[in-house]
């Protein structure tokens, strides 16, 4: 075979072979345009799917966000229509239990006990759920202040003693010196404290409960530490796994034998860590539990920005106390100062009539056994000096004495042992101006209404009633009262137009308001109302004592300010 022959066959095969490549790459370009093909359609077909669930994602979401505000409007609702009927419940108990001496059979005294008690637990429980919803929905505000740590642990002791007692408790209460002012939420930190020591007193019997407050530096500054510590049935591992979950407790033989919802050790470490703080526990069971709070002293330079209270509660008046001896002083002046009276108290006579000239009290308590010289003596010396001769004196002795110290000039007179609430009604009447002041009511309750008009009159003043706030307007127009107390959810015109047209009035812009409501305020109503309101009680949330102890200290500050407006002189000739 020639050379050339070769040659022809070489071509022949490489032709043949490039014909081979040339279809084996068309299939395979035609594969991979099918798999190209296949991959765009998949790729459109994830798109569209991708849109569909991001579409469904969407609606679910928002969804939810109107299932939030449909929970949360109605849980506001739901606690606004609950804590009208329970502030009739707590507050007429209230009132029959403090009257029940005369009126009410002794073997009553209990069930009134049990159906107050029984209100203010539903009423705790309301705001657990509230309260919880609001830290779900991201809705809880901080309200930033500077207060007394020691103040409010006497406040807190004094709160929590009746539920530390009930299972035969000690309460102990361990302030570290210098404790000072904090700069946080006050009535969390309070919150906090009341649920742990409600906590520790459920679970002890016959047993020492101790609350602990020390300075503490903290990540970032400066703090305190609160500590609680019981001696109860303490919690096992497993227990504490999950504690403070909301609606859960250490195990359901616990929740049959002690009751609860599990929500106050969930809320606790929700305010906790809203105020930058933590909760720990350390517990071995049948020994006891303790619980470690920290609560940082916030730099008002790094807050959050909150509404400061603009109103305080005012002292009622100053009270001049003289009496020789310890007890008998304590027992006079505790009293008075539940109920808001500055107390100045003095051993003998000669220091009685320094500190009445130097404080020029509002009336004067005087026991007639002194060791110095005897009380018609210091009596006859008040009565005598041109200063201090207006200043009502209540005389108190072991015997029957009124008719010789009428004769020297004492208003009232008081026989031992001292009954305290004839000491507080017998001060109430000395001290009271000749007018009864002018309280207008208004509340779209009737119940409500009712129940404060019986509270108001008991103290000796006149009230008005209007059911809304178009009626209060037109009793405005009227006359000017004293003090109005105000309700906010009211058909028509609410409470927040109805102090919109007071403090807009010039003739109404100085009424002190005092807000009684069952609305659950948010965090701009709260700031704009303690901008133009003097003081807001929640409904069912506030004792007959607080709510007219702050009326007596308007109604006191009213009759000052208009006593200046008179030749000078006391009582004004």
């Amino acid at each position: 075979m020639s050379s050339i022959e070769q040659l022809e066959r070489r071509l022949e095969r490489e032709r043949q072979a490039r014909k081979a490549a040339e279809a084996i790459a068309e299939e395979k370009t035609r594969e991979i345009y099918d798999a190209n093909v296949r991959l765009q359609q998949l790729n459109n077909r994830l798109e569209e799917l991708v849109g569909q669930r991001t579409t469904e994602l969407a609606a679910a979401r928002d969804e939810a966000i109107r299932a939030s505000k449909a929970k949360s409007d109605f849980l506001a609702s739901m606690s606004h229509e609950l804590r009208t009927p329970l502030n009739a419940i707590i507050g007429y108990s209230e009132i029959l239990l403090e009257e029940s001496e005369d009126l009410v059979p002794s073997e009553l005294r209990p069930d009134l006990e049990k159906i107050r008690g029984a209100g203010r637990n539903l009423l705790g429980l309301i705001n657990d759920i509230l309260d919880l919803s609001k830290i779900e929905a991201g809705k809880m505000d901080v309200f930033l202040e500077s207060f007394d740590v020691v103040a409010l642990l006497d406040e807190v002791g004094a709160t929590v003693e009746p539920l530390i007692a009930k299972n035969g408790n000690a309460l102990t209460v361990n302030c570290e010196a210098q404790l000072g002012m904090l700069r946080s939420d006050p009535i969390k930190v309070r919150q906090i404290l009341l649920n742990l020591l409600s906590n520790a007193a459920k679970f002890t019997t016959k047993g020492r409960i101790t609350l602990t407050a020390r300075r503490r530096g903290l990540s970032g500054g400066d703090g305190v530490e609160f500590e609680v510590t019981d001696k109860g049935i303490g919690m096992t591992p497993d227990q504490l796994t999950g504690l403070f979950r909301p609606f859960s407790q250490a195990d359901a033989s616990t929740t049959r034998k002690y009751g609860g919802t599990g929500l106050g050790l969930a809320i606790t470490r929700h305010f906790c860590r809203m105020l930058g703080g933590d909760v720990t526990v350390d517990s071995t069971f049948g020994e006891g539990s303790t619980f470690k709070v920290t609560v940082p002293d916030i730099d008002s330079d790094t807050a959050l920005a909150a509404p400061q209270p603009v109103w305080e509660h005012r002292v009622v008046g100053t009270v001049l106390v003289v009496e020789d001896g310890r007890e008998a002083t304590k027992s006079l002046a505790g009293p008075l100062t539940q109920e808001g009276y500055r107390v100045i108290t003095a051993g003998g006579g000669a220091d009685g009539l320094r500190l009445a000239r130097e404080g020029t009290p509002d009336a004067i308590i005087l026991d007639v056994v002194n060791p110095e010289f005897d009380g018609w003596e210091i009596l006859r010396l008040l009565k005598t000096d041109t200063d201090l001769c207006d200043i009502p004196v209540i005389l108190v002795t072991v015997l029957d004495d009124r008719d010789m110290g009428f004769a020297l000039g004492a208003a009232e007179h008081l026989t031992k042992p001292i009954n305290p609430k004839e000491l507080l009604r017998l001060l109430a009447r000395v001290q009271r101006p000749e007018v009864a002041p002018d309280v207008l009511v208004v509340d779209d309750d009737q119940s409500t209404r009712a129940m404060l008009r019986r509270m108001l009159v008991k103290e000796g003043w006149r009230v008005r009633e209007a059911a809304n706030g178009a009626e209060g307007l037109e009793q405005l127009a009227r006359a000017v009262p004293a003090v109005m107390l105000l309700d906010l959810m009211m058909p028509e015109v609410d409470g927040f137009e109805v102090l919109r047209a007071v403090r807009q009035a010039a003739a109404w812009r100085d009424i002190p308001v005092v807000i009684v409501t069952s609305k659950d305020l948010t965090r701009d109503e709260l700031e704009w109302l303690r901008g133009h309101a003097m003081d807001v009680f929640q409904k069912g949330a506030y004792s007959r004592a607080e709510l007219i102890a702050t009326v007596r200290a308007m109604v006191d500050a009213a009759r000052v300010a208009s006593s200046r407006m008179v030749p000078p002189g006391r009582g004004g000739g």
